[in-house]
């Protein structure tokens, strides 16, 4: 691919005000691929809080508006953004708790929000990681740059102007933004403490593209790479839904046209070896691959979902909605990677996504002089 050229995968800003503009369904529409019902997800439960969380679209990033309905959502978060609007590829936006002001001594864990391509911040703010922030105080930072180096320096400057734990950095993010981290932390997993990847199955290597005017260096997934995070051990989640736009499950499902010239290679081999890369990053042992019609015919809805094994099933009901839980489970009986698919869902990142990241990552940290992982 040349570098210079512009490759689109997302929604502009303009693109989901006009999908908004259309109602909830026009947007499901948008992100489903030929089999989704977007006015059943539109009129459901989950529907219904995904139009209520995109109200912030309606506020302006800098507004006061904005700035107070952050403060009074649940425990408050306190909201700044940072850099020239005109520069928009280097804006990025802060949240720390409220709490911070009664004991300016406490130390908060920071989450790194990744957005995905072409999304605006204020996108972002309906993911559910700020919402999930403010009731479990931590801090937030969404950045417009999501390139590794600039995560890098961001983490420096919250580290010396935010009340910042730092054995408990965590990176989330939806679309191109669990496309970015899960390279970023596969880069230097010494840093992140978990890694919540929604509607991008991803961990191999990308040539170097540009972005709606953002440039992405080459990435090269290496075996030392590897080798170092399933070492260090990560913690992930991966969350997909059944009917996204992108193909993604079940596994060995392949999307149309000629994927693999794309930023990302979604072919059915690429996304089983992402698979089984974050396997091994969590201490298991690469699948044994079946064809399609053993996962198909499997009694285990989970398995049929997917189109992969797991050594460990469950079935869950959130809003009416099912969630297919598969837990890649090691020697020593931990999970440290979980799969979860979403019934009917398109591409778009659920009321209970965050919560699902949260609850899997949440509960580790990481040693800050030796990169060792922390059961908390």
């Amino acid at each position: 691919m040349d570098e210079k050229k512009e490759v689109k995968m997302g929604l502009t800003e303009e693109d989901v005000r006009r999908e908004q503009d259309a109602g909830p369904a026009g947007l499901f529409r948008a992100m489903g691929d030929s089999l989704a019902d977007a006015d059943a997800i539109a009129a459901s439960e989950d529907g219904r809080a995904i139009a209520e969380r995109m109200a912030v679209m309606a506020m302006d990033e800098d507004s006061e508006q904005s700035k107070a309905y952050w403060r009074g959502y649940e425990k408050g978060l306190i909201k700044e953004t940072h850099g020239d609007r005109a520069d928009r590829l280097n804006r990025w936006a802060s949240y720390v708790p409220v709490a911070y002001e009664a004991a300016p001594g406490r130390r908060f864990p920071l989450i790194f929000c990744l957005h995905g391509a072409h999304n605006p911040i204020q996108l972002a703010e309906s993911y559910g990681v700020m919402q999930l922030a403010a009731r479990e105080e931590c801090i937030v930072i969404a950045p417009e740059n999501e390139n590794l180096d600039n995560i890098l320096a961001l983490l420096d400057y919250a580290k010396e102007h935010y009340p910042v734990d730092g054995s408990r950095v965590y990176s989330i993010g939806y679309s191109f933004g669990g496309f970015m981290t899960s390279r970023n932390v596969l880069a230097r997993p010494e840093l992140f403490a978990g890694a919540g990847m929604g509607g991008m199955l991803f961990a191999g290597d990308v040539r170097a593209h540009e972005l709606d005017g953002q440039f992405y260096p080459e990435y090269r997934l290496t075996e030392e790479m590897l080798r170092r995070a399933e070492a260090l051990e990560v913690p992930a989640l991966l969350f997909m839904g059944e009917r996204e736009m992108l193909c993604l499950e079940p596994l060995h499902r392949e999307p149309e046209g000629d994927v693999r010239d794309g930023v990302i290679d979604l072919s059915a081999e690429a996304k089983r070896r992402a698979f089984d890369n974050w396997r091994r990053v969590g201490g298991c042992g690469a699948s044994e691959w079946k064809p399609a019609e053993f996962y198909a015919a499997s009694a285990d809805p989970v398995v049929r979902s997917v189109g992969a094994e797991f050594e460990r099933t469950e079935v869950r009901v959130e809003r009416g909605r099912k969630y297919f839980v598969g837990d890649s489970v090691n020697d020593r009986g931990e999970c440290l990677f979980r799969t979860v698919s979403c019934e009917g869902m398109v591409h778009w990142p659920t009321p209970s996504y965050a919560e699902l990241a949260w609850e899997q990552i949440g509960k580790y940290a990481r040693d800050v002089k030796t990169g060792q992982l922390i059961r908390l």
